[in-house]
């Protein structure tokens, strides 16, 4: 149970991502589609957004005499 209660981001966008496509899906109104397709791109850019957190990690530092191409 501990362990389910530590990915509750990808749960989030779990439950997000499927209430968007089927509002997508299931619904003849446009501007219920286009809410949907709202709510799925937010579910997409949380999940991008969890799996790129890295617990210890560090922001990278360029120091001064580095090439940046």
């Amino acid at each position: 149970m501990t362990e389910l209660l530590g990915h509750y981001n990808y749960i989030i966008v779990i439950i997000l991502m499927m209430t968007g496509f089927y509002t997508v899906i299931a619904r003849p109104n446009l501007v219920k589609k286009i809410i949907g397709l709202f709510i799925f791109q937010t579910s997409v850019f949380i999940l991008f957004i969890s799996m790129a957190k890295v617990e210890g990690g560090t922001a990278p530092i360029i120091s001064e005499g580095a090439r940046l191409y």
